[in-house]
């Protein structure tokens, strides 16, 4: 029985050792990979990628989604409806914005996709790469459903670099990433004019803020889209929206791809016609 436990115990030993030896390789291959997989994708369609670079990039792709298996509000935001949006928006001047990076898998698509359409317009990615500061004390009190990331300091486990080396695998020089709290990072760049948000950043304050600095800053037919709206886990944003809303002519409009619901507004309350047509179906 000793003898035994005792070879149970080298062998468990030198599994681990093996393992532990075998981490560093594996980060070495997996940054092999994607340099490699970044090179030969990166002119091609997104819609062509194979759903496993979603997985290896830590990117949404159009392979990647899964599909509701009824339509729904919840969930991340979903990469067929932005890219739907941006083509909508194409003919509208002004920068794209995304207030809400975390981890760039929304952001670095779009820029890929802007790249490949032709598009001079520069995407903005605003985030405080430190997670969610006291404010959302405010949405805790409001309820919703419950999150493990729904607290102080929840989704920071990222960071400007993390973003940085994504745009830099796919040779991305059409984004500028902005860190800190909205309250700070947006005043800088007051003199900005926008043709696509896409607001991603879940809190009744962060909704706020975004919608006090983008809406004057958006020009006609430009799109303001909710990754939240109508998510039971955010109510906070719902509240900021249709508080803002509430002297305003836009109304808010939902679009649906993959059975994701999300919604959005466009600049203007006369341009609804025209744009919902092909993009709200």
């Amino acid at each position: 029985m000793f003898q035994s436990s005792a070879k149970s115990s080298e062998t468990k030993a030198g599994t681990s050792f093996a393992r532990r030896k075998m981490r560093p390789l594996s980060r070495i291959a997996k940054r092999i990979l994607q340099s490699a997989t970044a090179k030969i994708y990166g002119g091609r369609p997104l819609s062509t990628w194979p759903s496993i670079l979603g997985r290896l990039h830590e990117l949404r792709i159009p392979r990647s989604v899964v599909p509701h298996l009824s339509c729904s509000p919840t969930g991340s935001a979903n990469i067929n409806i932005l890219l739907a949006l941006l083509d909508e928006t194409e003919g509208v001047p002004g920068d794209v914005a995304e207030c809400g990076v975390y981890r760039g898998n929304s952001l670095i698509p779009m820029a890929i996709h802007l790249r490949q359409k032709g598009h001079s317009r520069s995407i903005l990615g605003f985030d405080s790469f430190e997670g969610f500061d006291e404010s959302i004390m405010i949405d805790l009190e409001l309820g919703g459903a419950g999150l493990d990331d729904k607290k102080v300091g929840g989704l920071s486990d990222t960071s400007v670099e993390l973003v940085e080396s994504k745009l830099a695998r796919f040779n991305l020089n059409n984004t500028v990433l902005v860190k800190g709290y909205f309250k700070e990072s947006l005043p800088r760049y007051q003199n900005r004019r926008f043709s696509f948000v896409h607001l991603d950043c879940d809190t009744y304050t962060a909704y706020k803020e975004c919608l006090e600095f983008f809406y004057p800053r958006l020009n006609q037919n430009g799109v303001l889209l909710f990754d939240e709206y109508n998510d039971p886990a955010w109510p906070g944003c719902n509240l900021a929206v249709d508080e803002f809303l509430l002297d305003k002519p836009e109304k808010v409009h939902p679009i649906v791809r993959d059975n994701f619901q999300k919604f959005f507004l466009v600049k203007e309350f006369e341009a609804k016609k025209t744009f919902t047509k092909s993009a709200g179906r």
